[in-house]
């Protein structure tokens, strides 16, 4: 080989070289945040990349950067337009396989008298809905993907924010500010939904993990309190979920593998350039665990679900107008069954359980653009759930001796175990729900959004259960019919100064099941004293209507079966929340919020047969006992987040909590609620960095500290009478469980090829194998009080691809 020859392929080589790095698009589109319209001329640039790569918006607002390499595995946007505030979005990650598509939602920046435009840059958080400028921020679906412990589930992830207490390992409970769970409130693309957890509890929000999959998800908003009219129908906080749109121009397809199930996702084009679909399809492998003796949650558990989500786009010819039809579904069973190996019952008897769940939802929604200062939005879904929960017991007395020993296990025959019903639930709930809301900027300074919000629902509840030492059954609870619940709101925005706002609004509700009706103002603002600190401020009322199966409560009377708590009011609640908030260099943010919130018109017993029962410190599960709206309660504290935004590898998120959570009861006595845990905090920390040639290891540790749930203590002597937990009298969660303590760690490699890209992860939840003490309970075989305990250490690992 000559010289020259040489020279030329030492020159090729760089470029050759080049041409192999994985490189992706990144597009999108950017649209004014009140009126929905496209942003034409708005610059979206890279930053932290050399050089930096950007684009201009078009007339449409869409803007495109190509050829951007996916060695860096990461990059941040920044979208800026000299009439709007400035975007900046956390370190989004980079997929040689998945075009990252980014929209942006910007605010007008205010003009002050002299002319000049006032624009305040958002942080990565910053809310959806821009009525709320206090409890609220919005996530990414890529942030449950980041965050240890989470397995990509936003129910868990949110437990890291502020004011949210984490207390069950096998429950998505969201307690928020000392509320019980069933305050929360479920939102899908504008439309409130029934619980939408697999195992979920009847009467309650939680279950055992959420049936959204990331992989539909898009960037959705998570408040804590305080929120604006257009939510109602909650206590204590909001999950407002949206699913993203699908590629509009290539195929997409995403496979996942690991311990929990299977998890199948694509994407693309339904014609090209125009309209898209996504579907996404999960099924879960703990049967097949069970199938072969390793049983994840528990001796003798057997659980499974499945569930499938999906969201179309659909654009017509007049760029004014969309459609979408969208979609969620799951099922999930868990059973419970006798250890076959007598020898290793410690009680003379075990319990079986059949637990089914059913939840659906789908709908479509209208949008259409009036002209540059109006829009009008509507939602229509079809949705239900079921929950059936079956027990039996099985009593080893009943066995007799096996002719035959060598054919079965033990020297018993298992066919002559007795099986005896003892209590049987059923619940469910489908209903018809639209939400029609029209928005429209009045001026500069001033916005309005009005709607109306209506569901026809039908119920059907039964439960009951055997009377002791009886064949006998009683109904407990029981009711099937039909009713509407209607809400109307309106929603007002004022920026008289290019640094304060001021948001104005009612909210009304009836359930026309017991002309039960609530009116709610609500009142907030925001000053920006500069570009680093802001202070903000809310208050409003807020109500929310029993799980209905409360309303069903049976009691038998010397004149036959009434139903005493057919006429209960909604529980309400003053709620007012001031906050602080300071931005720092190198994206660092400091939140600090004061609460108060006045509960009242709580269902307690009735003053006649004074106790100190509430009904909202239920876990799931529906009144037994007639019930007033007699009672009042106080949630008070103060929430502290420190965390650094992804960038240069780091991040962390810190959360802590002070407060007091207390109610009233019909006694005239007041007591700790059950969530009462009384101080909280909460890390959630990560670094990324390369690893070879387009690869990346990312390790996270999450940690969680509080004071633990309360309990009644239980009455030894008279548990033992009845044969069932009884509490002690007068002493309503006056006992903690001890301190709740948990660690949570991952780590993950990624990798991008030049056609594809694959995750391995492991999370290991509760690493420390800590057995934290759920309550206390009555066990009828040791015929003694005992300590019911948490999961230990549980591993989870799994295996992604793109192509």
């Amino acid at each position: 080989m000559n010289l020259s020859r040489l020279l030329i392929i030492l020159c090729i080589l760089p470029i050759f070289s080049l041409a192999q790095v994985p490189t992706q698009t990144i597009r999108g589109t950017i649209i004014n945040k009140d009126t929905r319209q496209p942003i034409e001329g708005a610059q979206i640039l890279t930053l932290d990349m050399t050089p930096p790569k950007g684009a201009i918006t078009n007339a449409e607002g869409v803007f495109r950067i190509q050829h951007v390499p996916t060695t860096t595995g990461r990059v941040r946007l920044m979208a800026t337009h000299i009439n709007f505030d400035s975007v900046t979005t956390d370190n989004l990650q980079l997929n040689s396989a998945k075009e990252l598509i980014v929209n942006f939602e910007m605010n007008e920046a205010i003009m002050t008298m002299e002319g000049v435009v006032i624009s305040y840059g958002e942080s990565p958080v910053e809310a959806l809905s821009s009525f709320d400028p206090v409890s609220r921020r919005s996530f990414r679906v890529e942030e449950t993907q980041r965050y240890a412990g989470t397995v990509n589930d936003p129910s868990r992830m949110a437990m890291g924010f502020a004011g949210v207490q984490a207390s069950q390992d096998n429950n998505s409970d969201i307690i928020i500010r000392g509320n019980s769970p069933v305050g929360l409130l479920w939102r899908l693309e504008g439309i409130d939904i029934p619980n939408p957890n697999h195992f979920a509890r009847k009467g309650s929000s939680g279950g055992g993990i959420t049936i959204f999959s990331a992989q539909v998800l898009g960037n959705s908003d998570f408040a804590t309190g305080a929120f604006s009219a257009p939510y109602g129908n909650a206590l204590s906080g909001v999950f407002d979920m949206n699913f993203r749109r699908g590629n509009t121009e290539n195929r997409e397809y995403r496979l996942k593998a690991g311990l929990l199930g299977l998890d199948f996702a694509t994407e693309g084009p339904l014609k090209k350039g125009k309209s898209s679909y996504l579907v996404n399809y999960r099924y879960s492998t703990l049967g097949i665990l069970n199938d072969v003796g390793f049983r994840l949650v528990g001796e003798r558990i057997d659980n499974n679900f499945q569930d499938l989500s999906f969201n179309l786009y659909l654009p017509t010819k007049n760029p004014n107008t969309t459609f979408t039809v969208f979609g969620l579904g799951g099922l999930s069973e868990e059973l419970w069954d006798p250890v076959q190996d007598s020898l290793s019952w410690s009680r003379p008897y075990r319990t079986t359980r059949d637990y089914l769940t059913r939840m659906g939802a789908g709908g479509a929604t209208f949008t259409h653009l009036i002209d540059d200062k109006s829009f009008i939005k509507a939602v229509v879904a079809v949705m239900g759930d079921r929950v059936v929960d079956n027990d039996d017991t099985l009593n080893i007395s009943s066995l007799t001796p096996n002719p035959d020993p060598g054919i079965l296990e033990n020297s018993v025959d298992w066919t002559s175990l007795q099986e005896s019903p003892f209590e049987m639930e059923e619940y469910v709930n489908s209903r018809i729900s639209s939400h029609v809301y029209y928005s429209r900027r009045l001026s500069p300074k001033a916005m309005m959004q009005t709607g109306v919000l209506a569901s026809h629902i039908r119920y059907q509840f039964s439960h009951q259960q055997r009377i002791p030492d009886s064949t006998a059954f009683e109904t407990l609870v029981s009711g099937k019919d039909n009713s509407n619940l209607l809400q109307t709101y309106v929603q007002f925005r004022f920026n008289p100064t290019d640094r304060f706002s001021l948001n104005a609004g009612l909210h009304a509700m009836t359930l026309t099941l017991n002309q039960t009706a609530s009116l709610e103002p609500r009142l907030s603002m925001k000053y920006r004293v500069n570009e680093q600190i802001s202070l903000s401020a809310a208050y409003g009322i807020h109500s929310q209507t029993l799980p209905l199966g409360n309303y069903f409560t049976q009691i038998q009377g010397i004149e036959g079966i009434n139903m005493p708590n057919i006429g209960l009011k909604m529980p309400k609640a003053h709620h007012a929340v001031i906050g602080y908030e300071q931005v720092f260099d190198n994206n660092l943010r400091l939140l600090v919020e004061g609460y108060y919130q006045h509960l009242y018109d709580l269902p307690v017993t009735p003053s006649s047969a004074p106790s100190d029962y509430m009904l909202l410190n239920e876990r799931d599960g529906y009144a037994t006992q007639a019930l007033s709206s007699d009672g009042t309660g106080v949630n008070m504290g103060v929430d502290v987040t420190f965390e650094k935004f992804f960038s240069n590898g780091v991040f962390f998120l810190w959360n802590g909590s002070l407060y007091e959570s207390n109610y009233t009861a019909s006694d005239g006595k007041t007591y700790s609620t059950r969530y009462n845990s009384r101080y909280n905090t909460s890390l959630m920390a990560g670094t990324e960095f390369k690893a070879g040639k387009g690869g990346s290891i990312q390790l996270g540790a999450r940690t969680v500290l509080n004071g633990g749930l309360r309990y009644t203590p239980g009455d030894e002597v008279l548990s033992k009478e009845a044969k069932v937990f009884v509490g002690k009298s007068g002493a309503a969660f006056s006992e903690g469980v001890g301190e709740y303590f948990r660690i949570d760690l991952r780590a993950a490699y990624r990798k991008n090829l030049k056609k594809s890209a694959y995750t391995i992860s492991l999370d290991v939840q509760n690493a420390t194998n800590r057995r934290n003490v759920r309550d206390q309970i009555y066990d009828p075989g040791y015929n003694r009080l005992v300590n019911r305990f948490q999961s230990g250490l549980i591993p989870v690992i799994s295996f992604q691809i793109d192509f």
